[in-house]
């Protein structure tokens, strides 16, 4: 059979080139396999089912991602163009980052089983690792930015998330529509009181 390490590979590239995230959410176990070319047996001997194959397949993709955000925000020079970078999958139509691909992904596979708890325990883990990614990206903007985070603000931020995740899913599902103006406003929005409130005032 074929090496635990070479199926997440084989995976990874698969991800990584069908950019259409929803075609990868629909694919069952079977045709995945079929994809890829893998046994059954293979499979089941490395893996518990398809979603342990999936987050094992992604959390590293996630890391190199977030790594390469870490240096990208850096960069920038305001608290608005990073958190616009930070959440970018929810503003533009996806185009081919790998951060949209795994953000369309997680974010349509939790709406869409969202009504089954079983399946939502399989999916925590990785949509859980998907959001602690963006969360630590956001503090770090903060950091540069000379801005305290309190439990307010940590609370803000986690409202901020869901709330995008919500309004672009709302707007792509139900209106069919990209909502870029009002997500961005909203982003506008919450960076100029977050830089009101918690600037580290220079002392005179």
């Amino acid at each position: 059979g074929m090496k635990k390490d070479e199926i997440i590979k084989k995976l990874q590239n698969f991800l990584v080139a069908n950019k259409n995230s929803e075609e990868i959410e629909s694919l069952t176990l079977n045709t995945i396999l079929k994809h890829l070319g893998i046994s059954k047996g293979s499979f089941y001997y490395h893996f518990k089912n398809k979603d342990d194959l999936l987050f094992q397949a992604i959390n590293p993709l996630m890391k190199n991602q977030t790594q390469e955000f870490k240096h990208d925000i850096k960069k920038l020079n305001s608290l608005k163009e990073q958190f616009h970078l930070l959440f970018e999958p929810f503003v533009a139509e996806p185009n081919n980052t790998k951060l949209k691909q795994i953000d369309n992904f997680y974010t349509n596979l939790f709406f869409k089983e969202y009504t089954n708890k079983a399946k939502l325990q399989n999916m925590k883990k990785i949509y859980t690792s998907v959001r602690n990614a963006r969360k630590s990206l956001l503090f770090q903007a903060l950091k540069y930015n000379d801005i305290k985070v309190d439990k307010k603000l940590t609370i803000l931020l986690d409202f901020l998330d869901t709330t995008m995740m919500f309004y672009y899913h709302i707007n792509k599902v139900i209106y069919k529509k990209h909502a870029n103006n009002e997500i961005l406003d909203l982003i506008d929005m919450l960076c100029n009181l977050i830089e009101k409130q918690y600037k580290n005032k220079p002392t005179t």
